[in-house]
């Protein structure tokens, strides 16, 4: 990583906890640490590696974003851990510790309850990253970019990780069981389920196998030269996504639905999809046009809800049936 233009580089994880112990130091450059185990509950932690020209600004900017991710989300610590591994393009030692330590006098300077790993250590490292879709995300500041606006994120998205969620277990005669209480002897399978999903980490170990064997048999793939989630279909997968279109359409159309066609951007301001953007917790992609800006749309029902509003339309003609088979929807993925 790393290239023409320096950017200090910081994944950002909100973790159940992080733990960490120095092994011993690794350049000539390191803070005094002493040697043993250091855990952290419920925090923020930032991986940081320092590049070639970065400077206190780009390190004030890092923590002054930290701080408002902390505040919308209620996380109450926040860890600053120096992490080499993220670029080839490394500014020198005694350079990355005067950036690192920026970072920990503006996290002083706004009243930040953190705690800083010390730097030029080997460390172990154990981290248990929470499982909602705002928990992971890599950030990089680059002096020609502190003047860009930050990125809207859905309220939705916020609103995920304060949910509360009731496990229970519904017998076929009905009867709701909390799990806790649940006898699982005879369920095994069960069991293992209900850990499964109420596991908060969704993490991703290993790649799944059918994303090699789509690739393998010439069907998609991912496509390097777009963002992640964004597919190339092979002829072979163009000719079955294309069958099942048609088939879908066809039964569709049988069943009486009525196929219409809607844009791909839209008005972030238009009033009737304003406060639905911030109920739907997905990330958008966002176009700036003059005074205006505009979004990939993420799903094609509130353009038949438009189409709805303008039709005239009675009880004669309900129920009614609009449907779009949209070819183009954009999520943007976490980075």
């Amino acid at each position: 990583m790393g290239g023409d233009v320096a950017e200090l580089k910081v994944i950002q994880l909100h973790v159940d906890y992080v733990e960490y112990e120095p092994i011993q130091p690794e350049s000539g450059v390191y803070e005094e640490a002493e040697k043993k185990v250091y855990r952290i509950e419920e925090a923020l932690l930032l991986l940081t590696s320092v590049e070639k020209g970065d400077n206190k600004m780009l390190a004030e900017k890092a923590i002054d974003d930290a701080a408002a991710f902390m505040k919308k989300l209620k996380i109450s610590k926040l860890v600053i851990y120096p992490y080499a591994h993220l670029s080839v393009n490394l500014a020198p030692p005694s350079h990355a510790i005067e950036v690192i330590r920026a970072m920990k006098e503006r996290a002083k300077a706004l009243g930040l309850d953190f705690h800083a790993a010390p730097f030029g250590w080997n460390k172990r490292l154990v981290i248990a990253v929470k499982g909602h879709p705002l928990a992971e995300q890599l950030r990089s500041y680059a002096a020609e970019e502190l003047a860009k606006p930050s990125e809207e994120v859905p309220e939705a998205l916020l609103m995920e990780e304060k949910l509360e969620s009731y496990w229970y277990i519904l017998t076929p005669e009905g009867e709701m069981i909390p799990v806790k209480d649940f006898d699982f002897r005879g369920h095994e399978n069960l069991e293992a389920f209900a850990k499964y999903e109420m596991q908060k980490s969704r993490a991703v170990l290993e790649q799944p196998p059918h994303v090699s064997l789509m690739k393998r048999l010439e069907i998609a793939d991912h496509e390097p030269a777009s963002d992640p989630g964004n597919l190339r279909w092979y002829a072979r997968g163009r000719l079955i996504k294309s069958l099942l279109e048609q088939y879908v359409t066809e039964k569709v159309i049988e069943y009486g639905g009525i196929e219409v066609e809607t844009p791909i951007m839209y008005d972030m301001g238009h009033p009737a999809l304003k406060k639905y953007l911030h109920k739907f917790p997905a990330r958008q992609y966002v176009i700036p046009v003059e005074d205006k800006k505009y979004f990939l749309r993420f799903a094609a029902c509130f353009g038949q809800f438009l189409i709805a509003k303008d039709m005239q339309l009675s009880y004669r003609h309900l129920p009614l049936w609009l449907y779009e088979l949209t070819k183009y929807s954009f999520r943007r993925e976490k980075s």
